[in-house]
């Protein structure tokens, strides 16, 4: 297989995942079940039968035309006839699209097979007629398998068959149909969020078609499920919230992190935190900073609105930290240092405990505690009563 014909066939796969979504988004009706790759490209399902078998054909550099002896279309019958000819129930039950990038010229088969709201123009017996006399008569070695399945189908069958076929042909190609989908969601969010709501809505409809193909069991995806996820990231992208797509990692090693950005363990260690509650730390830390960086990437924060986040979580931290202070000043002159690692631990898990949000909707605590971290990292704060002086010598060695 050449470069190019890898190429269009990858593209091929990923152009009929992202059309399937919008055909669930376009669809009416709310309890619409769709699959992939079970009976077809794709699928509309009831009761565990296609109501509508859909090929989706994609071409890039030649759009190429669906004519009377197409490889895209008798291939596409081929794999229609075979499932009749297991299945006659399809006949009365199924309708079969093709939808193709591709234009089916004037007079041609696929031209009287075109959908339209009246269907005045559909003359399905012509189109058949066509058809019946390309496998006849054409000398096509390649195609030869196709033409005698469509002709053991026999009239009758290959008569229902077509009559039940309908041509999409100009249909939006790869891009085109990223944007048709921004146009089904715009309506669920701000203009200026548009890009980030397509963004996520695809990353969860690949990871659920994957879901789909990968599992022993059939699992169709419903128009109620995707409008409840598009609900779900519609809140995220308000006012008074964030979206937090940054998703729980399994474990981050100290190691995984520059030099620099390991001020805060070496804070943490000065109390004797237990290495599984650093562990957390750094989880909590590397969050942190990636959902940070996603946000200042999407452009979705106000001017300083990070910087007025900090302030406060510094201010927080300050009248705890002066209360501590003042309660070791109580002991005296000799405090003992696992008197002060003690009340440094007890600090730290009374800061991990408070509920300080960037925004008022946007609650996950990992943001808060990663914050914390953070300005740790900074020296801005610290939990050891001791932290400025014990981390300078340490650091300066």
């Amino acid at each position: 297989m050449s470069k190019h014909q890898a190429m269009e066939q990858m593209l091929g796969y990923l152009y009929q995942v992202r059309y399937a979504l919008l055909l669930l988004l376009q669809n009416d009706d709310g309890q619409a079940q769709i699959s992939i790759e079970k009976f077809d490209d794709v699928a509309f399902i009831s009761d565990d039968n296609p109501e509508l078998m859909i090929q989706l054909k994609h071409h890039t550099r030649n759009h190429g035309k669906l004519t009377d002896s197409s490889t895209d279309l008798w291939r596409t019958i081929k794999v229609w006839a075979d499932a009749v000819s297991n299945n006659n129930y399809l006949l009365s039950h199924t309708k079969f699209v093709i939808i193709t990038t591709a234009t089916a010229p004037d007079n041609s088969a696929a031209s009287h097979l075109k959908s339209s709201k009246d269907n005045q123009n559909r003359n399905a017996a012509l189109a058949f007629r066509i058809l019946k006399e390309v496998a006849e008569t054409s000398d096509n070695k390649v195609h030869k398998s196709y033409y005698d399945t469509f002709s053991k189908l026999g009239d009758d069958l290959a008569t229902k068959l077509i009559e039940n076929i309908y041509v999409f042909d100009r249909s939006s190609n790869i891009i085109d149909v990223e944007e048709d989908i921004k146009k089904q969601i715009r309506y669920g969010c701000l203009p200026r969020y548009e890009q980030r709501m397509g963004e996520r809505l695809e990353g969860w409809w690949y990871s659920k078609c994957i879901e789909c193909l990968v599992s022993e069991v059939p699992v169709y995806i419903n128009q109620n499920q995707i409008r409840a996820v598009i609900a779900s990231f519609r809140d995220e992208y308000t006012e008074d919230n964030l979206p937090v797509d940054v998703p729980l990692l399994d474990e981050v090693n100290i190691e995984d992190l520059p030099e620099k950005d390991r001020v805060f363990v070496e804070q943490l260690r000065l109390i004797c935190l237990g290495n599984q509650r650093i562990s957390l730390a750094i989880r909590d830390y590397y969050r942190a900073f990636k959902q940070r960086a996603n946000w200042i990437r999407d452009e979705l924060l106000y001017i300083n609105e990070l910087n007025r986040y900090e302030d406060r979580l510094i201010d927080e931290w300050q009248r705890m930290f002066l209360t501590m202070k003042e309660d070791l000043e109580d002991h005296g002159d000799d405090v003992d240092e696992k008197t002060k690692q003690r009340y440094g631990k007890v600090l730290f898990g009374k800061v991990q405990e408070k509920d300080i949000r960037i925004r008022d909707r946007c609650g996950e605590p990992f943001i808060m505690r990663g914050s914390y971290h953070s300005l740790a990292n900074r020296m801005s704060i610290g939990w050891h009563v001791d932290f400025e002086n014990r981390l300078r010598q340490l650091l300066t060695r």
